[in-house]
C-alpha cells in the first residue's frame, strides 16, 4: 500500500470495536484485497446488513474468489484462520459508520453508551472474552458489556482464528498459571458463588471508586 492509500482498516479504528491488538495481518490483507475489487468495480461495496453478505456484482465475484482461495489452503487450520479473518473483515468494512463501536448497535437509533456505567473490576482478577468470528459486532452480543464496563484492559477481546490475538491469551494464561485460570460459561444450571467466596477474601474499600459513565 503506498502513502497516497490510507489504511483500509487503521489501527485507531481497529481497537475502537473493543480490542487492544494490532491489526491482525490477515484481517488487513483481506479488507485490503475488497477494496482493490471495489477499485475494478468501480462501485462501493455494499452489504446485505451490517456486516452481512456483500451484494451485487462485487459480492458475486468475491464469493468466487474466496471459495478459490480457502479451497487452494493446505490444511484445516490455515482454513480457520481464512474463515475467521474474512468474516472479521467483512463485520468491520461493513459496519463502518453504522455501528457505534463501543455498543455495537446502531448509532442513530439504538447506541446505548449514555446507559451503560463503568466501574473497576474486583482487584487480581481479569476477563480473556473468547469469542468467534461469527460472534463478532453481532448487535445482541452481550459478551462486549464486559469491556464495556470494566475497560478493555481488565476484560480483552481475543477471536477465536486469529492468531495474534489467541497467542496473546495463551500466554497471559501460561504466565497467570493453571490454578489461578477458572474456564467461565454460560449455563442455566450453574451453581452461584459470589467474588469474595471464590477468592477467599473481601472487596477492599480502598479499591472501590465512583461510577462514572462511558
Amino acid at each position: 500500500m503506498n502513502n497516497n492509500d490510507a489504511a483500509v482498516v487503521s489501527l485507531q479504528e481497529w481497537q475502537g470495536w473493543g480490542t487492544t491488538s494490532p491489526v491482525p495481518a490477515m484481517v488487513t490483507q483481506i479488507a485490503e484485497d475488497l477494496k482493490l475489487l471495489e477499485k475494478d468495480f468501480d462501485s462501493q461495496m455494499k452489504f446485505g446488513r451490517a456486516g452481512g453478505k456483500l451484494q451485487g456484482n462485487i459480492g458475486q465475484q468475491e464469493d468466487k474468489k474466496h471459495r478459490a482461495t480457502y479451497k487452494a489452503l493446505p490444511d484445516s487450520e490455515e482454513k480457520l484462520k481464512f474463515f475467521s479473518a474474512r468474516q472479521i473483515a467483512c463485520r468491520v468494512i461493513g459496519s463502518k459508520g453504522y455501528l457505534c463501536q463501543k455498543c455495537w448497535l446502531p448509532m442513530e437509533e439504538d447506541c446505548m453508551c449514555s446507559q451503560i456505567t463503568s466501574c473497576l473490576l474486583f482487584p487480581g482478577i481479569r476477563f480473556w472474552l473468547y469469542m468467534h468470528p461469527k460472534d463478532f459486532l453481532r448487535q445482541n452480543n452481550t459478551g462486549k458489556l464486559l469491556w464495556q464496563i470494566f475497560g478493555v484492559d481488565a476484560a480483552t477481546l481475543c477471536l477465536f482464528g486469529i492468531p495474534e490475538h489467541e497467542q496473546i491469551m495463551w500466554n497471559s494464561l501460561k504466565l497467570a498459571g493453571r490454578s489461578n485460570v477458572w474456564c467461565l460459561y454460560p449455563n442455566k444450571n450453574a451453581v452461584l458463588e459470589s467474588v469474595e467466596n471464590a477468592f477467599g477474601q473481601e472487596p477492599d474499600a480502598n479499591n472501590e471508586v465512583t461510577s462514572e459513565k462511558v
